[in-house]
């Protein structure tokens, strides 16, 4: 049992990223013209990782720089961000637009469509958020002047939106500047495009002094940056609470993140109130309440999806002991490979099956995860481990 617990780690790693990931959020589904649109209509820039499959500067900044928390904060607020494999789709046509020879490009676009910012080649965290930065702001020396301006008693309402956004493009502390510029603003000016556009951009956590703002004024944020960005906007303001309420030991984070979701009533609403409140139980340990929580989501919403409840079974794998339970997560793996025969969720398969000492089942299963992994060209290792297990729990 020992050799396979790093493979465990490993493979939980593997299974919850998409589940867990605080990095970039990049959109994938939307053609390139309307994410220019996206962008136009919230005021930012497009930003645009060009790649290509066999590029391995690619990959590193896939694998090691965007997951990255920080990097995540910045670009999720600053930014709407794609990728396009440049030698796929509607990738070929961006490469000849923008004259992308070499991989990787990254693009910082606006609106419009012009480029205005450049990096050809791969960047650590720290180089990419400084150039996310010059893209926003290349003139050197503003803040520094608008410093100045609001230390010495400048107070107008237009002045305090412009420092408050150079604030927040240089990730600079700013919550008392904008607890000031919201007593200035008059009645009328929470629904001027610029004002509200600068309390949507700064309001980014449950305790923001701008959220209340963005939620009275809800239908006109929505008519101003789109109903997707601003459901966003909310989701990750809620997925944040939830993800520091375990840490905090702070249940009012949690049922905040909940009560915000619910008075946003987005079309996936209930669907992300129960995705939270897994999140929230798993991050507690509390197991009993996330497996009422799963098993609702389960039967709502991922029923015939085979990643989502390959992810589910698998935390129940790493997490749960009842037998009840994981005898029902072991349905549900079975399930997700029925959807999709795929090498990972049969290990998942295997996984649960030698969990409940059932290592005959279990080594079959095992076997056919290699033929699988074989087949999708993957080294099978974390199955040799499980097999190896078995044969030593059989021995005994």
């Amino acid at each position: 049992m020992k050799k396979i617990i790093g493979t465990f780690v490993c493979l939980s790693i593997f299974f919850n990223l998409s589940s867990f990931a605080d990095g970039i959020e990049f959109i994938h589904d939307k053609p390139f013209k309307d994410i220019l649109a996206m962008a136009k209509a919230q005021n930012k820039l497009v930003f645009m990782d060009c790649y290509t499959s066999w590029c391995g500067p690619c990959k590193r900044l896939s694998s090691q720089v965007f997951p990255d928390s920080s990097v995540g904060e910045y670009f999720n607020s600053m930014f709407v961000n794609t990728k396009f494999d440049m030698e796929k789709g509607e990738g070929v046509d961006l490469a000849g637009k923008y004259s992308i020879r070499a991989y990787p490009t990254l693009l910082w676009i606006d609106g419009d469509g012009e480029v205005k910012h450049k990096i050809v080649g791969g960047l650590d965290v720290a180089g990419l958020i400084q150039n996310g930065k010059k893209a926003v702001d290349p003139t050197p020396g503003i803040l520094t002047g608008m410093r100045k301006r609001y230390a010495d008693g400048d107070r107008d309402v237009n002045f305090l939106s412009d420092y408050l956004n150079t604030l927040n493009s240089a990730q600079e502390k700013y919550d008392d500047v904008f607890q000031e510029y919201l007593s200035k603003l008059a009645p009328t000016d929470f629904t001027d495009k610029k004002h509200a556009q600068t309390i949507f951009n700064l309001t980014k956590d449950l305790k923001s002094v701008g959220l209340s703002y963005v939620m009275k004024h809800r239908d006109y944020d929505m008519n101003l940056v789109g109903a997707d960005a601003f459901n966003q906007k909310i989701n990750q303001i809620a997925t944040k609470a939830v993800s520091e309420a375990p840490h905090a030991n702070d249940k009012a984070l949690f049922e905040g993140a909940i009560d915000l979701v619910q008075a946003n009533k987005a079309p996936d609403h209930a669907e992300k109130i129960l995705k939270l409140s897994m999140d929230y139980y798993s991050g507690m340990n509390d197991w009993v309440n996330y497996d009422k929580n799963a098993s609702q989501y389960v039967k709502k919403y991922a029923s015939k999806n085979a990643a989502l409840l390959n992810d589910v079974a698998w935390t129940y794998f790493l997490n749960v002991n009842d037998e009840a339970q994981l005898q029902k997560a072991t349905k549900w793996s079975f399930t997700s490979i029925n959807t999709d025969n795929k090498y990972t969720y049969n290990l998942t398969y295997a996984y649960l099956l030698y969990k409940q000492n059932n290592y005959k089942e279990a080594e079959r299963a095992c076997d056919y995860a290699i033929i699988r992994a074989k087949e999708e060209n993957v080294v099978p290792s974390s199955a040799n481990a499980l097999k190896d297990a078995i044969k030593k729990s059989v021995s005994k």
